[in-house]
Protein backbone atom coordinates (compact mmCIF):
# COMPACT_ATOMS: atom_id res chain seq x y z
CA UNK A 1 0.00 0.00 0.00
CA UNK A 2 2.96 2.32 0.44
CA UNK A 3 3.42 2.30 -3.35
CA UNK A 4 0.14 4.22 -3.66
CA UNK A 5 1.59 6.78 -1.21
CA UNK A 6 4.59 7.36 -3.50
CA UNK A 7 7.14 4.92 -2.13
CA UNK A 8 9.09 2.50 -4.31
CA UNK A 9 8.52 -1.21 -3.88
CA UNK A 10 10.73 -4.19 -4.69
CA UNK A 11 10.15 -7.91 -4.89
CA UNK A 12 13.39 -9.85 -4.84
CA UNK A 13 13.56 -13.61 -5.46
CA UNK A 14 16.83 -15.33 -4.65
CA UNK A 15 17.77 -18.99 -4.72
CA UNK A 16 19.28 -21.93 -6.52
CA UNK A 17 18.41 -22.83 -10.08
CA UNK A 18 15.25 -24.94 -10.07
CA UNK A 19 14.12 -23.88 -6.60
CA UNK A 20 10.81 -22.38 -7.79
CA UNK A 21 11.54 -18.65 -8.08
CA UNK A 22 9.84 -18.29 -11.47
CA UNK A 23 6.79 -20.28 -10.38
CA UNK A 24 6.52 -18.22 -7.19
CA UNK A 25 6.78 -14.96 -9.11
CA UNK A 26 4.60 -15.81 -12.14
CA UNK A 27 2.54 -18.90 -11.35
CA UNK A 28 1.91 -21.87 -13.65
CA UNK A 29 3.54 -21.48 -17.08
CA UNK A 30 0.72 -23.15 -19.02
CA UNK A 31 -2.13 -20.93 -17.94
CA UNK A 32 -3.39 -18.45 -20.54
CA UNK A 33 -4.94 -16.20 -17.90
CA UNK A 34 -2.38 -15.90 -15.13
CA UNK A 35 -4.41 -13.15 -13.43
CA UNK A 36 -7.33 -15.40 -12.47
CA UNK A 37 -5.68 -18.76 -11.92
CA UNK A 38 -5.84 -19.90 -8.28
CA UNK A 39 -2.08 -20.61 -8.30
CA UNK A 40 -1.14 -17.26 -9.82
CA UNK A 41 2.17 -15.89 -8.66
CA UNK A 42 3.25 -12.86 -6.68
CA UNK A 43 3.50 -10.58 -9.74
CA UNK A 44 -0.10 -11.05 -11.00
CA UNK A 45 -1.42 -10.85 -7.43
CA UNK A 46 0.56 -7.66 -6.79
CA UNK A 47 -0.63 -6.03 -10.03
CA UNK A 48 -4.22 -6.94 -9.24
CA UNK A 49 -3.97 -5.50 -5.73
CA UNK A 50 -2.06 -2.39 -6.77
CA UNK A 51 -4.51 -1.51 -9.54
CA UNK A 52 -7.43 -2.05 -7.15
CA UNK A 53 -5.82 0.44 -4.74
CA UNK A 54 -5.32 2.95 -7.55
CA UNK A 55 -8.94 2.51 -8.63
CA UNK A 56 -10.13 3.02 -5.05
CA UNK A 57 -8.09 6.23 -4.71
CA UNK A 58 -9.37 7.55 -8.04
CA UNK A 59 -12.96 6.88 -6.97
CA UNK A 60 -12.35 8.75 -3.71
CA UNK A 61 -10.50 11.73 -5.16
CA UNK A 62 -11.48 11.85 -8.83
CA UNK A 63 -9.18 13.91 -11.04
CA UNK A 64 -7.37 15.40 -8.03
CA UNK A 65 -4.87 12.54 -7.98
CA UNK A 66 -2.67 11.10 -10.71
CA UNK A 67 -0.73 7.88 -10.65
CA UNK A 68 2.34 6.82 -12.60
CA UNK A 69 3.18 3.14 -12.27
CA UNK A 70 6.49 1.80 -13.55
CA UNK A 71 7.69 -1.77 -13.54
CA UNK A 72 10.99 -3.52 -14.24
CA UNK A 73 11.74 -7.23 -14.52
CA UNK A 74 15.43 -7.97 -14.16
CA UNK A 75 17.33 -11.23 -13.93
CA UNK A 76 20.81 -11.42 -12.47
CA UNK A 77 22.62 -14.60 -13.44
CA UNK A 78 26.38 -15.22 -13.22
CA UNK A 79 26.94 -11.51 -12.60
CA UNK A 80 25.06 -10.56 -15.80
CA UNK A 81 21.92 -8.43 -15.66
CA UNK A 82 19.12 -9.16 -18.14
CA UNK A 83 16.11 -6.91 -18.76
CA UNK A 84 13.29 -9.44 -19.13
CA UNK A 85 10.93 -6.88 -20.68
CA UNK A 86 13.31 -5.83 -23.46
CA UNK A 87 14.76 -8.62 -25.61
CA UNK A 88 16.92 -6.14 -27.51
CA UNK A 89 18.72 -4.73 -24.48
CA UNK A 90 22.40 -5.43 -24.07
CA UNK A 91 23.61 -7.59 -21.22
CA UNK A 92 24.83 -5.49 -18.33
CA UNK A 93 27.71 -6.65 -16.16
CA UNK A 94 27.98 -6.22 -12.40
Amino acid sequence: ESCVDGYNGTIFAYGQTGSGKTFTMLGPPDESDAFTHRLRGIIPRTFDYLFSLVSREQQKHGDLVNFLLKCSFLEIYNEHVYDLLDNTSAVLYL
